[in-house]
């Protein structure tokens, strides 16, 4: 099947607006350590697995010994990623055991706005060939290259049939489908990654309006 016939096909001839990550996503907060007295569990940058992409461990932290970069709130369906080092990909989705628990100042936290993105789209967007690029590009610093907030949020993603929030969340939910069915073969994950890195960009890359279609 052609790129321009799969597109055709999950798009249902629906438009394609191009939106940067900060217009889909909401505000967040940071921790008020002078306002609490409770531990909680702090992800760092070393707490998220770069082929895994989940959180594999993390320390308890209290206003008395949290770190200066344990600030980030974060909540459930969050996407986290690493802006130092950020070509590594270190990003994951927050689930329920991590809800309300703090990170390090060193990820851009993404918090969708479900009435118009899903969280594994956004989460899918950042995992692309694109993305990377585009960090690679935009990223300072030699021993320790990083990007910022605001130039991770001004990256663009694609959002599908804008104009009906239902059908472009529905379009969405099959594409992560497709994309979710690939990383779901953990037995084969290296003979599949190839596959899967192909299709996830395929799926993608939609055509910018001054771009010829494929």
């Amino acid at each position: 099947m052609s790129k321009r016939h799969i597109l055709e096909t999950l798009l249902d001839g629906a438009e394609v607006e191009w939106k940067p990550l900060g217009e889909v996503t909401l505000p967040t907060d940071n921790i008020k350590w002078g306002n609490t007295d409770r531990a909680y569990r702090y992800i760092d940058l070393t707490s998220v697995c770069v082929d895994t992409k989940s959180i594999i461990s993390t320390s308890e932290v209290t206003a008395d010994n949290a770190p200066s970069r344990a600030q980030r709130l974060v909540a459930k369906d969050d996407v986290i990623i690493a802006t130092t080092r950020p070509t590594q990909q270190r990003y994951c989705l927050i689930d329920e055991k991590h809800s309300g628990e703090v990170a390090s100042t060193g990820y851009c936290i993404l918090r969708t706005n479900k009435k118009e993105v899903l969280p594994k789209w956004i989460l899918h967007c950042i995992s692309s060939g694109r993305f990377k690029t585009y960090v690679e590009e935009l990223q300072i610093g030699a021993a320790y290259p990083a990007i910022s907030n605001s130039k991770v949020k001004a990256f663009e993603i694609p959002i599908p049939c804008p104009e009906n929030p239902d059908k472009s969340l529905a379009i969405q939910a099959e594409i992560v489908r497709i994309l979710d069915s690939f990383t779901e073969l953990t037995t084969e994950l290296k003979a599949r990654k190839q596959q899967y890195n192909y299709y996830r960009d395929l799926l993608l890359n939609f055509p910018k309006p001054h771009e010829k279609a494929l």
